[in-house]
């Protein structure tokens, strides 16, 4: 487990080695503090001047304060920094994770990792791990002080120690064991939350807030079972550590008063060891409890590591950084996109496109209809590089996905899902996601074409409104409409639009249709379409059916030849 923290320490390394120098310093400090309290003993019982051994003993007491006060301050700012780097590197590592990875995964759980466990992570980093360094160094100084001053009485000490560690180490990692059920129970709660927060309007509408609540109480109850079997452990760890200690005390008290009786041992030598047997109690005490923590930040570390083991996509970053240069020119004689014999599934026994082949044309409207699982969403997953096809080949402006980054690949898409999700902020900022450079003069133009510019004019902000979470303040014509803008916004050569008219009222509906043929002018369009005026737009209309293209033709002519396109649009 202490190797597993070592790893995460990358980059705060030296300031950890700084603490943990200067908390050293202080304990070295304190383990002097019994010998200049032993110089006070003997130099009353031989009538000696104290000024000299109280003054010591007084400035080794200031020496240590001073000295752990810079220790605590640069241990909390080294914690501070390790949140920071290891949440940013969570974040970066989640935000690049392959979706078919993603979708196995409950985003509620994935922020407990980003949140909780790196705070958990933190103690068991830097005061746990700081502290157990620290604290055996005392004990180790104090046991060899004792040892010095009388070996009989320490070696009977420590044995004592001894047992009493062997009996810890065994709580110790039954600690590890409950601590990484508290976590995977604390991931679930977050996620179940999650889960009905997002849907609050769904669990209200249902009359299912009970439901919902009864099975977030059994969530939390399973966290609190976990955390209380953590808690009967933990507890037995000071309690044992303070038993030794006070069994060596005793020890110290009643052997080592013998020996002074038998001359064997002085008075002053009997306080030292006396004040280095209650000295050894809080280190003790401490390191065990430290070892318990560190074995409870094992779960944490698990779930951490996980994150880090889950397949990204290539850093979008780094081609810019390897190669700079202008993106490629998309060839003016080859389609916008092409696909060719494009076989995949979400898993190897089910298949979902068994060979499509479809072409669209530069400056083209091409919609894709079918019935439901024919593949229309899967083609534009793939199309956008989410998954990767089993075999077959698509090309993007005459270049195959394996000759283009997937940042310049994506640069030429855009992309209008069917739910039109909105981020929290403002109107402005979900428009320019996609080019937050664009000017005033673009955004006024987009919008025209949308038909938001009078909504935009009545709104208390203009732009700069606030659409609430998942843009709720806003209609779901609305949020669709602000996505088509976003999508164009940024200038794509290949515009995907999943159902562009499906949350729009007829007024909308005939100008988007309208707008669409205006659009051709800037970049291609595919357009999955149940709406047949959006198919009757089209220059031509691509059939699936079983995972392929049963029929590619204009609208008129699968009207009157294709009997399932017939069946489709209920004529």
């Amino acid at each position: 487990m202490l190797r597993q923290l070592w790893t995460l320490t990358r980059g705060q390394r030296r300031a950890l080695a700084a603490a943990l120098l200067l908390t050293l310093a202080a304990a070295a400090v304190g383990i002097a503090q019994p010998l200049a309290a032993k110089g006070v003993v003997d130099a009353v019982t031989a009538h000696r001047p104290l000024l000299l051994p109280a003054g010591l003993l007084v400035l080794l007491l200031l020496v240590q304060a001073l000295i752990g006060a810079g220790a605590v301050y640069l241990l909390e700012r080294t914690g501070e920094r390790f949140v920071l780097a290891t949440r940013t590197r969570l974040i970066g590592h989640l935000l690049r994770v392959r979706i078919p990875a993603f979708d196995r995964l409950r985003v509620g759980d994935l922020m407990a990792r980003a949140s909780t466990d790196v705070v958990v992570l933190r103690e068991a980093l830097t005061h746990v791990s700081v502290q157990i360094a620290t604290n055996l160094c005392v004990a180790l100084g104090s046991v060899a002080a004792m040892f010095v001053l009388d070996p009989v009485l320490m070696l009977i000490i420590l044995g004592v120690l001894l047992t009493c560690g062997l009996v810890i180490s065994r709580l110790s990692a039954a600690i590890g064991r409950s601590s990484s059920d508290l976590q995977a129970a604390v991931g679930a709660v977050s996620a179940g939350l999650e889960r009905a927060l997002s849907a609050l309007r769904t669990v209200r509408a249902n009359r299912a807030e009970r439901r919902e609540a009864d099975h977030l109480g059994t969530l939390a109850q399973d966290a609190y079972d976990a955390a209380m079997r953590g808690a009967r452990l933990t507890a037995l760890v000071a309690p044992t550590a303070q038993l030794a200690i006070n069994a060596a005390f005793v020890l110290v008290l009643l052997l080592g008063a013998a020996r002074v009786d038998q001359g064997a041992l002085s008075l002053g030598a009997l306080v030292a060891m006396l004040l280095y047997a209650t000295q050894l109690a809080g280190p003790v005490t401490e390191l065990m409890e430290g070892l318990a923590s560190v074995n409870r930040a094992k779960g944490s570390a698990d779930r951490i590591r996980e994150v880090y083991a889950l397949p990204v996509e290539a850093d979008p970053c780094a081609r810019e950084s390897r190669e700079l240069r202008a993106p490629r020119e998309w060839s003016t004689a080859a389609p916008a996109l092409e696909i060719r014999d494009l076989h995949f599934g979400y898993s190897p026994d089910a298949p979902i496109l068994q060979g499509l082949s479809l072409t669209v044309p530069r400056h083209a409207l091409v919609a894709l209809v079918g019935p439901s699982g024919a593949g229309k969403s899967t083609t534009f997953a793939l199309i956008n590089r989410f998954y990767e096809p089993w075999s077959g080949s698509i090309r993007l402006g005459g270049h195959p996905a394996e000759e283009l980054g997937l940042e310049e690949w994506r640069s030429g898409i855009g992309w209008v899902e069917q739910d039109c999700p909105m981020l929290h902020g403002t109107l402005r900022e979900n428009l320019c996601y996609a080019a937050p450079d664009a000017t005033d003069d673009r955004l006024r133009e987009v919008l025209d074409l949308v038909n938001l510019t009078e909504k935009v004019h009545r709104l208390p902000a203009g732009l700069d409104t606030e659409v609430g979470e998942r843009g709720l303040r806003l209609s779901s014509g609305e949020r669709q409409r602000v996505a088509i803008a976003r999508a164009v916004l940024a200038r794509p050569r290949l515009l995907l639009l999943d159902e562009p008219t499906a949350h729009l009222d007829p007024a909308n509906e005939a100008a988007l249709t309208v707008n669409l043929h205006d659009l051709r002018k800037e970049c291609a369009l595919l357009v999955i379409a149940h709406r047949m005026s959006t198919v009757e737009a089209a220059d031509s209309v691509v059939m699936l059916s079983d995972g392929t293209a049963s029929a590619t033709a204009p609208y008129a002519d699968l009207l009157r030849d294709h009997a399932p396109f017939q069946r489709l649009s209920g004529r």
